[in-house]
């Protein structure tokens, strides 16, 4: 007994001794590489990930962070914990993250089909400082910050970059603290590690980790995993292919960890491009009034059509050259009307004054760019800075009466074609939360078709074809259900989804009402309507929508329930917040739940036409049958990838995604194809002036 006792003490001493050593040692070294001359100021290589999604090194997180666009998702796993997460560097230096940990030994006994226990997790991390010549890079973040927090600390650390190696030292709460009292302040203690780049593709880790598991981590009441023989994490992550990341790992002193993630550029093109080269103008045309104005007008025509865009008018009044045209071939309606500028200069004799591009959608003008060819072509020349080109170009809203102004020396013939799209769209529908299973989904493609016979007038349709679904649920949908049915129409049969009529109105020069009607999406089908006004220059918008709906008949019919009606009354209001080229949204009203409250929805844009966002709602929920639903809030974060990622050419559609606790019906909308912000937003003065640079592309 004395022996043992003896033996118990030492391996404490020992490993109190190699805590404090791993301490001292990650502080020493981080204020050695602090004060020295790196030279380097990027976060790569080393913005790479933990076991749990966000960026560090094993278990504790570094100050570096995913580049701005850049997402990450994958899986790790050292044993009890299975990790699998997502993360975005959604903003400049701010990295967002999301994570599922799986708890392998931990069973949950009520839902025999749910499995092992899982618990979600948001993590947020902002780097304050980017690291430069004198100053080492500093973050603070929080883990687990929103839901059960199981797993929850927050922290502050500091990253510097020497040679090849990048040093971390940092102070966490709750978790990340060991239970340490530092500086006088309860529950807050170090950590740290270094990372070595050994090559272009390969990394070595160690660190130094205080999490107490056997103190921390507790799932009904019951300690996770062990305590842990050592504080000490070592590891290697190799970038098998380029975006793939394959790491392996001795942790805690016990356990083998392993960790696979992918990082990609979404909206980036996967395929090559067919080549696409601009007009130039090269020598200049002779005047209009030498004759054959109107054949010389359609020739443009067919070369702005060639160019792939569609319900295209030429005409002109002797001194001004206009095209009206739409865009469904370029994501950037810049690049757009730049092309088409470049077409007008290229056929531009000397007596034209200017040029004009005529944003045009569903045949009704929004927008028009004026410049004359002379500014236009030293810009393209590169003959003229940026800025002063943007004080010479006229960006306006237009519309059928303001459009033509005087006689019209000659005329385009009318495009008599049917506006028409279609395609086939790849389908993820995940299904979250249910107690048959945490994590249940649906895949398959959904081929669509549209056609505009009239202006404004939007005929559409789109048909379900599962190649997979193993969606299913153990609850019974509530009388007053929703939403919380949802998984009934997540089934393997194809089935109809979309079937309806869109008529979009010119009510003034920024006001735009729509009336639709028909299956509005594969749970309700119905009528609806809505108003909306841009007013300074479309920063703003604010707008009025409401949908009389009846349950649709879960299966592969156009059956709908008559017994099961719902109805909307919302108020929107729009801001777009130029500097990070982000949408906010606010909703009021009554939602079809019967719940009354707010909605708030967030968005950003990307370079590649990515668009990324999440929304929250606060409602009154009392009123609900159901527990589950009396008092949530709605929450869920969505995603709009560019077609163009898969295609050879470039094309404007994006392909809508979502995730969220389809469980609940709280805050529910009706799921429209396309909403008047949507519609006409982005061809606004105030959102086309962001990228006006976009037009030389």
């Amino acid at each position: 007994m004395p022996n043992f006792l003896t033996s118990n003490v030492t391996k404490n001493i020992c490993i109190e001794k190699l805590k404090r050593v791993g301490f001292y040692l990650c502080m020493a070294t981080l204020l050695c590489g602090a004060f020295s001359n790196s030279g380097y100021s990027s976060d790569r290589p080393f913005n790479n990930s933990s076991n749990w999604g966000g960026t560090g090194l094993l278990e504790m997180p570094n100050a570096r962070v995913l580049e701005e666009g850049v997402m990450r998702f994958g899986f790790a796993q050292a044993e009890p914990y299975r990790w699998y997460s997502g993360a975005m560097g959604v903003l400049p230096r701010l990295e967002f993250g999301g994570r599922i940990t799986e708890i392998l030994n931990v069973t949950v006994n009520d839902s025999p089909g749910y499995g092992n226990y899982k618990d979600k997790a948001f993590d947020i991390k902002f780097q304050v400082l980017k690291e430069s010549k004198y100053l080492p890079a500093l973050s603070v973040g929080a883990n687990d910050f929103h839901g059960t927090q199981l797993l929850a600390s927050e922290y502050i650390v500091l990253s510097r970059r020497l040679l090849p190696f990048d040093f971390t030292f940092g102070f966490g709460t709750k978790r990340m603290s060991g239970g340490a009292d530092t500086f006088g302040i309860d529950d807050f203690g170090p950590f740290g590690g270094i990372e070595w780049k050994v090559s272009n593709r390969i990394n070595l880790m160690a660190e130094y980790s205080p999490i107490q598991y056997e103190k921390d981590d507790f799932v009904y009441g019951i300690p996770i995993p062990e305590k842990a023989p050592s504080p000490i994490n070592i590891g290697a992550r190799a970038e098998i292919f380029r975006g793939v990341d394959l790491g392996v790992s001795w942790q805690r002193g016990d356990t083998i960890g392993v960790l696979l993630h992918f990082n990609l550029k979404l909206g980036k093109s996967i395929l090559p491009k067919r080549p696409n080269p601009p007009a130039w103008r090269t020598l200049e045309p002779e005047s209009f009034a030498r004759g054959g104005a109107a054949d010389r007008i359609n020739m443009i025509k067919d070369e702005i059509k060639k160019a792939g865009f569609d319900n295209i008018n030429v005409y002109t009044d002797g001194r001004t050259l206009t095209a009206e045209f739409q865009n469904e071939r370029y994501i950037s309606n810049q690049k757009a009307a730049g092309r088409v500028l470049r077409i007008l200069l290229k056929q531009s004799p000397p007596e034209i004054d200017s040029i004009s591009a005529v944003l045009t959608r569903h045949k009704i003008p929004f927008l028009r760019i004026s410049v004359a060819p002379d500014d236009f072509d030293r810009f393209l020349m590169g003959n003229m800075r940026q800025d002063i080109f943007e004080q010479l170009v006229t960006v306006e809203t237009v519309s059928e009466k303001t459009i033509k102004k005087g006689p019209v020396l000659a005329e385009s013939e009318k495009d008599n074609r049917l506006d028409y799209r279609w395609g086939v769209k790849p389908e993820f529908e995940p299904f979250l939360n249910d107690l048959s299973g945490a994590f249940r989904f649906r895949v398959g493609i959904k081929p669509y078709a549209s056609v505009s016979p009239w202006k404004g007038g939007t005929f559409a349709a789109s048909y379900m074809i599962p190649f997979y679904s193993n969606v299913h649920s153990v609850k019974t949908p509530p009388p007053d259900a929703v939403r919380s049915d949802g998984w009934l129409y997540l089934q393997e049969d194809p089935s109809p989804d979309r079937l309806l009529f869109d008529q979009t109105l010119r009510l003034g020069s920024k006001t735009l009402g729509r009336l639709s009607t028909g299956y509005f999406e594969k749970e309700y089908a119905g009528v609806g309507g809505e108003i909306m006004t841009f007013p300074w220059g479309g920063s703003f918008a604010f707008g009025m929508e409401s949908d009389w709906v009846r349950k649709r008949v879960p299966g592969n019919t156009l059956e709908l329930y008559t017994d099961k009606g719902y109805y909307t009354a919302i108020g929107n209001v729009y801001y777009r917040f130029k500097p990070l080229k982000m949408t906010l949204r606010a909703q009021y009203g009554r939602f079809l739940g019967e719940d009354t409250g707010w909605r708030f929805e967030a968005s950003r844009e990307y370079d590649t036409g990515l668009v990324v966002g999440a929304w929250y709602s606060f409602t009154d929920t009392d009123h609900f049958s159901t527990e589950w639903n009396r008092g949530y809030h709605d929450k869920g974060i969505f995603m709009r990838l560019p077609a163009q990622m898969f295609s050879l050419r470039e094309t404007r559609t994006r392909y809508s995604y979502r995730v969220a606790p389809w469980t609940r019906d709280v805050a529910a909308t009706v799921a429209h194809p396309s909403t008047l912000y949507n519609t006409a937003a982005d061809l606004m003065p105030a959102l086309f002036g962001e990228k006006l640079g976009r037009i030389k592309d």
